[in-house]
């Protein structure tokens, strides 16, 4: 292999392990349940939670 042969495959593998570790940044699963986390509260149900306004909801 030639110099230059040697350093375009250094240089492939150098992006290919770059974006193998943006992926797998991306997909942990600890990071998943940090950012999906507050969806999840939003959709909760908190007919319980007192009106803003202080008065009673009928209904």
């Amino acid at each position: 292999m030639t110099l230059r042969a040697t350093a375009y495959l250094l240089f492939t593998l150098l992006l290919a392990g770059i974006f193998a570790g943006i992926i797998a940044y991306y997909f942990n699963r600890k990071r998943y349940e940090r950012v999906e986390a507050p969806k999840h509260r939003m959709l909760a149900d908190d007919n319980n939670l007192p009106d803003p306004t202080g008065s009673r909801r009928e209904g």
